[in-house]
């Protein structure tokens, strides 16, 4: 019997039997699908981490205030740390929620003060015009720089540069409009953020509602950590703490966050993977067990095809035939069941992408399946002795 044979006979066995083999596969679909999801939204995820922190490189250091605390940070203790062999650039930030007026648009935005160093820090690119100058800061010049949601709010398809928006009864002239970088540093979303030179910020449009945070980049990642340590001493000092105070700042770098956040999704990733295999091992031992049915229902047939000349092997490779086309039947559903939910979780929010190794990694499983619970069964079938399952009834 040719192996074009023996499939035939397995698929037909198959169809005979309609109802149990859909029970059959169903594990392997749920499986194989689960696998297809957790992948896409494992590497959504690792997607959205990764633009989250490309707004700023690895060597980036936060230092914060701590909440409820008396004391607090300035743009004096930027110029501390600017003087620190470690550090290659920092920018104050005084931040705000205000109402910026565009004719009849309002819209609630943050206001960033800052320094013409927060370009590079953050590495802005620009759709038009440009950052604010160090002029225009020591002149505490009203410019204001939209970022570009912030900018199709308030002149929807209009150019802005050039043009005038009001804030708190202020007017500031459009300079620059930033290039679109999703994610966040810290709790600033640059695209919803409009930024304006720190001492028109300090001056003008915030003074003390204004949140003070510091942004420093180390020389290199490897003096991350001394720039730190260096960072903590120069603030106590500069902020006139004892031995036994605590420190009224936090510092925290971008490196460890990144890590921290990777980590993270990569161990939420392997545990619904994890989960996802269990599905399939419990869909293959169901594949397993119904087949062990199937031999001893199908026991005076396997006789039959002993007597008119069916070898061991080909009995075996039929029922392992049975399993790996359920398996694979299953795994291709279920992959393409998978990929069906990937704009569904779009449309909820949670980003998924496709990976072509995702579904590798499904089919692969699935056909695995099928060989290693498919072998016990085909093997017992294989084994029976062609005169016993003759008399069988």
């Amino acid at each position: 019997m040719t192996l074009l044979k023996t499939a035939f006979a397995a698929v037909t066995a198959l169809k005979t039997n309609g109802l149990r083999s859909v029970l059959m596969a169903l594990g392997v679909v749920i499986g194989a699908a689960t696998i297809v999801a957790v992948v896409a939204i494992g590497m959504g995820a690792r997607e959205s981490i990764d633009e989250q922190y490309s707004n700023m490189s690895v060597t980036t250091i936060f230092v914060n205030q701590v909440q409820n605390n008396a004391s607090e940070l300035s743009a004096d203790d930027a110029e501390v740390i600017a003087a620190l062999p470690q550090i290659a650039a920092v920018a104050p930030q005084l931040t705000g929620r205000v109402a910026i007026v565009v004719g009849e648009t309002t819209s609630q935005t943050m206001v960033v003060g800052t320094t013409p160093t927060y370009e590079s820090i953050a590495a802005l690119e620009f759709a038009s015009g440009g950052f604010f100058t160090a002029e225009d800061l020591e002149r505490r010049e009203r410019v204001v720089v939209l970022g570009p949601t912030a900018a199709e709010e308030l002149f929807g398809d209009t150019d802005p540069i050039g043009q005038t928006v009001r804030v708190n009864g202020r007017s500031l002239e459009v300079v620059g409009v930033t290039q679109p970088k999703g994610g966040s540093i810290g709790p600033i979303t640059i695209d919803d953020s409009v930024f304006v030179p720190y001492t028109t910020a300090e001056r003008t449009l915030l003074g003390t509602n204004g949140k003070v945070s510091l942004n420093a980049q180390a020389t290199s990642i490897e003096d991350v950590s001394a720039a730190m340590t260096s960072i903590s001493a120069a603030l106590r000092e500069a902020h006139h703490l004892r031995s036994e105070q605590g420190n009224d700042f936090t510092v925290k770098d971008m490196g460890s966050k990144l890590v921290s956040a990777q980590e993270s999704s990569r161990t939420m990733t392997l545990l619904l993977g994890g989960v996802a295999g269990i599905v399939l091992l419990v869909g293959g031992i169901g594949i397993m067990n119904i087949m062990y049915v199937a031999v001893t229902e199908r026991t005076r047939e396997i006789g039959v095809r002993r007597a008119v000349g069916a070898t061991r092997n080909h009995v075996l490779v039929q029922f392992l035939l049975e399993a790996v086309i359920l398996s694979v039947g299953g795994g291709a559903i279920g992959v393409a069941l998978g990929l069906a939910m990937v704009p569904l979780a779009d449309s909820l929010g949670i980003r998924a992408v496709v990976s072509p190794a995702g579904v590798a990694l499904a089919f692969a499983f699935a056909i695995l399946t099928g060989v290693v619970v498919g072998y016990a069964p085909a093997r017992k079938a294989a084994s029976l002795d062609p005169i016993e399952a003759l008399r069988y009834e």
